[in-house]
């Protein structure tokens, strides 16, 4: 596998995602092109199904490649709101949650994964 490029991001460098060279090559000439801050508004406004089609296209790539060295993001219902966790590496651990966000509702959770995943790309907009 060819590793993504690492971007620096807030004074530091950020992680970057293991692709294959085809999943890099559909996110360059892609995917990078269609996330733009209005798409991002979009899918924040409507963050359940159905989706616009461009929304469902970055979406389905994002959901379908996980980096084993990268966090695998969960959704945590709390008592005070919905919260990030990573889920743990080993099988039956907890997942970790990853900062002290809450979220009113699932679907700002789901939009916050998103962007992380995005950013975790190396994606901004």
């Amino acid at each position: 596998m060819r590793r993504a490029e690492p971007r620096a991001r807030g004074g530091g460098v950020r992680a970057a995602m293991a692709l294959s060279i085809q999943d890099a090559e559909i996110l360059r000439t892609r995917v990078r092109a269609l996330v733009t801050a209005e798409l991002i508004a979009r899918a924040r406004a409507a963050p359940a199904p159905p989706y616009d089609p461009d929304i469902a296209e970055v979406l389905d790539f994002v959901r379908r490649n996980p980096d084993p060295e990268l966090p695998r993001y969960a959704i945590v219902r709390l008592p005070d709101g919905f919260a990030i966790a990573a889920r743990a590496a080993v099988r039956g651990r907890p997942p970790r949650i990853v900062d002290a966000r809450r979220h009113p509702d699932r679907g700002a959770a789901e939009h916050a994964v998103l962007e992380r995943r995005l950013r975790d790309l190396g994606l901004d907009w």
